[in-house]
């Protein structure tokens, strides 16, 4: 699978979790910022409040013993007393002098002014007209733990005692137990020293009220997007899974798909870090199922290419893979011990296959690749799987191919020639070699047949089996053939000029041309643009060509007659030759194939068949050739039977033009 179809599937399902995920993330940044700013809002504002409130207190009690004076101070010692006891948030009150000597105290409890430190920070948040000082660690200041801070004023403004008195809240209690407190003392200059008050600062949960108000609202619309986002992510999450299942699903078999098999198998190889298991990729398709689809239709195909998936996965093992690749072809990744083993196991799979039509006799063919230690390119390991399936041939019935490494030496041949073949066209290292035709009666020349060759820069004489093959698969051939004619009617022409005696050339005629309807018009107009005569032109045509679209081909066979070429039927009796396209085709000229005159029935069986067919070619008017003579007996048997025309080694082998001339310049 490529790079970029791997990325495109990943961010199938990455993109919008990611966005859902920012999206919480930043809605509970809010919330917390949110918090944060209540808490500390509310809180500051409970503790200014309080504060004020206390100082207050504080500053009325100190107008007492502003003017404080040792002699006279027992006179207002027990009203002092009796208003600390009264007021609880009130814990004593302490006179010093001003060299910082203790006088006096409520309960004997006085401030340690030299482990205060200042805190103005503390003074701006409060905002309070006052310094701020702290014993020890200011931030003990909200534990519940004692802990002390000063605050030193200017000096009070006279309140007399009732104002006191009258004070709003001042005997306010609390029923309950404080959330938390800290202890504050204030002081406050006197006559001749220092009056202090320790107050304890107290917060209640009813001070809290709108605090936890405010929070509570937070919390329920923390919950509600929480609870969304929840949702949405489930949500993504189904979905991903619903894409995933698209994604990685075969439509034909509902199975995995070919994506799962490539990213399964590649985790798999990936994992067998230590070699524990051995791994073969199999490349199993059934032969003729684009037939099997004519006879019963595609739908039926399909159905048969699911009872196929199905069998097969039921024999899948542990850490074994399959799926369906296409048409009726599936990859499968399986584990192994020894080759012996993997071939029984392969037939044992064809066996349950054929199987599933008990009726008819089904047909597999099997590539395998053994799969080397470090190979993890699933893509790349089917490929030459394939590559072994496929040098079984079409023919083929249930065999097994292991690929080698002369395969893929095939393949890269392969892809080197369809790399060259058009520099090579347009290049004209492709040349025209003659085999001569000579007659049986006088043994002189009588026609040739236009042969390709391969002149290759590097490569030197490639002989026409190493690339006709190849050019017949990519269609190549089509413009090969159109090449051939133009080089034959052009070198003919050149001949009639000269003021030669000229032969009769037959070119080959692919049966990829019989797709066109036009074609008699197209090989016409590519002989006129040199003049030559129609019936110096000879086109030979494969018998295969007949079971192609008859239609075309008779209607185009007839339109060459009608322009005056010769026809010619080549390599009769190659294949399933029928007696049926003999009396079909109008043809001009027989060729019958030299594997008539070749193997151990020769003498006996194989010349009986020349015979009859030398004498049915007479009797429909056709002239006779006969391919691949070796040998001085062959001749005198085909003379015997009247054979018209000879080609073979034993009078000449393929040649360059050139050398052709030279050869039969007398003739």
């Amino acid at each position: 699978m490529s790079k970029s179809k791997d990325k495109r599937i990943k961010k199938l399902g990455k993109k919008r979790i990611w966005l859902s995920v920012m999206g919480l993330v930043f809605i509970l940044f809010l919330f917390f910022c949110a918090i944060m700013t209540v808490l500390a809002t509310s809180t500051i504002d409970v503790i200014q409040r309080k504060l004020t409130y206390s100082r207050k207190q504080s500053e009325k009690i100190a107008q007492m013993c502003a003017e404080y004076e040792e002699a006279s101070f027992g006179d207002i010692r027990g009203t002092l007393l009796t208003y600390v006891d009264l007021m609880p948030e009130i814990e004593a009150v302490s006179i010093m002098g001003a060299e910082g000597e203790q006088k006096w105290s409520s309960n004997g409890s006085y401030p340690d002014m030299n482990r205060a430190a200042e805190l103005d920070f503390l003074t701006d948040m409060l905002q309070l007209p006052t310094r701020v000082i702290i014993e020890e660690d200011y931030s003990r200041m909200f534990e519940i733990e004692d802990g002390t801070i000063f605050f030193s004023n200017d000096i009070l403004n006279k309140i007399d005692y009732q104002q006191l008195m009258d004070t709003e809240n001042y005997f306010t209690t609390e029923e309950s137990a404080p959330v938390i407190y800290f202890k504050v003392w204030f002081v406050m200059p006197a006559k001749s020293g220092n009056v202090m008050v320790l107050n304890q600062i107290s917060l209640y949960a009813s001070d809290l009220f709108m605090m936890l108000v405010s929070l509570a609202v937070c919390a329920l619309l923390l919950c509600v997007f929480t609870l969304y986002y929840m949702i949405s992510f489930i949500s993504i999450l189904v979905n991903m899974h619903r894409t995933s299942r698209i994604i990685y699903t075969d439509l034909v078999t509902g199975g995995d798909n070919w994506l799962h098999f490539v990213k399964k198998g590649t985790s798999l190889l990936k994992h067998n870090r230590s070699n524990r298991h051995r791994y073969a990729m199999i490349h199993l398709k059934m032969r003729k199922y684009r037939s099997f689809c004519t006879c019963f239709g595609v739908r039926e195909g399909e159905e048969l290419i699911e009872k196929f998936y199905r069998a097969l996965k039921k024999q899948m093992r542990h850490r074994e893979i399959i799926a369906h690749h296409e048409n009726a072809e599936f990859g499968l990744l399986l584990a192994y011990t020894s080759k012996e083993q993997l071939v029984a196991r392969i037939e044992e799979l064809e066996n349950i296959l054929d199987g599933v039509l008990p009726s008819m006799k089904l047909y597999f063919g099997v590539g395998v690749y053994q799969i080397e230690p470090g190979e993890r390119d699933v893509e790349q390991l089917y490929n030459n799987a394939l590559i072994a399936c496929d040098m079984l041939g079409e023919e083929a019935e249930n065999k097994i191919a292991f690929f080698d490494v002369e395969m893929n030496k095939q393949k890269l041949w392969e892809r080197r020639v369809e790399d060259d073949m058009d520099r090579a066209l347009a290049n004209k290292e492709f040349k025209v070699y003659l085999q001569p035709k000579i007659s049986t009666s006088e043994e002189k020349l009588a026609g040739a047949e236009a042969l390709v060759r391969w002149i290759h820069p590097t490569e030197g004489f490639i002989p026409p089996n190493k690339f006709i093959p190849i050019f017949e698969q990519n269609g190549f051939i089509l413009k090969l053939d159109d090449y051939m004619l133009e080089e034959i009617a052009a070198q003919q022409a050149r001949w009639i000029a000269q003021g030669r005696k000229i032969v009769p050339i037959s070119v080959n005629v692919s049966r990829a041309h019989f797709t066109r309807e036009d074609l008699a018009e197209h090989i016409a107009a590519i002989v006129d643009k040199y003049n030559v005569p129609h019936d110096v032109i000879e086109l030979e045509l494969t018998e295969s060509a007949f079971f192609d679209d008859k239609k075309v081909l008779l209607s185009t066979v007839k339109k060459l007659h009608e322009a005056g070429f010769i026809v010619s039927m080549d390599d009769f009796g190659a294949g399933y030759s029928s007696l049926n396209s003999l009396k079909e085709l109008h043809i001009d000229v027989l060729k019958i194939d030299g594997d008539f005159f070749r193997g151990a029935d020769v003498e006996e069986r194989g010349m009986l068949i020349v015979a009859e067919v030398i004498d049915l070619a007479k009797k429909l008017n056709m002239k006779i050739v006969a391919e691949g003579i070796e040998n001085r007996e062959q001749v005198d048997f085909l003379a015997a039977q009247e054979c018209d025309l000879i080609q073979g080694y034993f009078f000449a082998k393929p040649m360059p033009i050139d050398e052709f001339v030279e050869k039969y310049k007398e003739q």
